[in-house]
């Protein structure tokens, strides 16, 4: 905690914080003009020309709703998303109607209203005590005897205090740009679900037509021989080859029924693990004894009642990021966690490997995110370059 205070007046966020505070108070200023303008379309509302400013004020309020999202997420680090983009209408009347109606943009204006003094007080609270300093430090300077004694505690004030000020401005800040002017929760939730239910669908065909080719490509075609490979044998055994020809024939048969037998288990595996018979538990384990890396479990499930569809994918999730691990992240261990609390299964698998795994750039860990959230589960991947790969994944205890 000493390390943290003394730390705290040149630490990276401080400056981050500092920064959004001072851009965030110049905003403050065309954000209140364009309430101004907002309300005089109001108060013009009786006439013609009252709909326009209107709608001119919420399209300004929406542009500066996406700045100041940008800044929280860039300064701030808030994961806010955008909202859905305004429906166009299909003709002037109704693209009036779109505008006026816009339910983030009018968000977006209370938002500018509760900004204002927001950015005033994350400005003035570093900006007073910097004041005080100068005043204290000039009476100082100038020979005044009360001014000696209060200037070493401003000094230890605004050095220790004000870097915590700021954190807690930001903090606010940053609540208040997610809870006004982050994408509407309800129509975040539709989206989500479409999604989550798209990705459902196609996960399900993909695999459907993997199962698919695997068994035309494979294990019909080796069927297909060894019936054609009794065949001939049974053959021979009636014509000139004689047995000796027709144990060689049957011979191939064999193997390539053990072959045939090889494919449909491990087809059989994708399906559902044999190992998950036991449940998840015992499962992990057997797969942490299996891999390639060592890994290291610590497994926390007593009494916790899964559904057989969440311990299949949780044990997917922790084979496909430790195969992750194990071929892409140059790791050496892998930490395998695993507890169920509160109706909700969390899973981490942290390795300390190369990191700089990003989920946006269309990898396996996007594709892992769209099947956990069919049964509304959530992944949150922290992978610093350098420092390693953690993936957190969150289940309900039942689908």
């Amino acid at each position: 905690m000493l390390g943290r205070l003394l730390r705290a007046p040149l630490a990276r966020r401080t400056r981050a914080d500092l920064g959004h505070h001072l851009l965030a108070a110049l905003l403050a200023v065309p954000g209140l003009v364009c309430v101004l303008l907002l309300l005089a379309g109001v108060v013009l509302s009786v006439t013609l020309l009252g709909l326009p400013v209107v709608a001119l004020a919420l399209t300004c309020a929406r542009g500066l709703g996406r700045v100041h999202r940008a800044l929280a997420r860039r300064l701030l680090g808030v994961a806010v998303e955008e909202p859905q983009p305004r429906p166009r209408g299909a003709s002037p009347v109704g693209g009036m109607w779109a505008v006026l109606s816009d339910a983030t943009a009018w968000r977006t204006v209370g938002f500018l209203l509760v900004q204002a003094p927001l950015a005033f007080v994350g400005v003035y609270a570093p900006a007073a005590l910097v004041a005080a300093l100068a005043a204290t430090a000039q009476g100082w300077a100038t020979g005044r005897e009360d001014a000696a004694p209060g200037l070493l505690p401003l000094l230890v004030l605004i050095a220790f205090l004000g870097p915590w000020l700021l954190r807690a401005t930001a903090l606010l800040d940053g609540l208040v740009v997610r809870a006004m002017i982050g994408p509407d929760p309800l129509t975040t939730d539709a989206a989500r679900l479409r999604r989550s239910r798209s990705a459902a669908l196609e996960g399900s065909a993909a695999e459907v037509r993997a199962i698919e080719r695997d068994l035309h490509d494979g294990t019909q075609a080796r069927l297909t021989a060894i019936a054609l490979h009794v065949d001939m044998a049974r053959g021979q055994l009636r014509g000139p080859g004689g047995p000796g020809r027709a144990a060689e024939l049957l011979d191939v048969a064999h193997a390539t029924t053990t072959e045939a037998i090889t494919e449909l288990r491990t087809i059989v595996r994708r399906i559902h693990p044999p190992a998950l018979d036991d449940g998840l538990g015992p499962a992990l384990v057997s797969l942490a004894e299996q891999s390639a890396l060592p890994v290291r479990t610590e497994l926390a499930l007593a009494g916790a009642r899964l559904s057989p569809a969440i311990e299949t994918m949780a044990y997917f999730c922790v084979t496909e990021l430790v195969a992750n691990a194990t071929r892409h992240a140059g790791a050496g261990e892998v930490l395998v966690r695993v507890t169920a609390r509160r109706r909700r299964l969390r899973v981490l698998v942290r390795d300390d490997g190369r990191g700089g795994a990003d989920p946006s750039r269309g990898s396996g860990l996007r594709g892992l995110a769209d099947r956990v959230a069919t049964v509304d589960g959530t992944v949150r991947v922290q992978s610093p370059p350098g420092a390693g790969t953690s993936v957190r994944v969150e289940l309900p205890l039942r689908a």
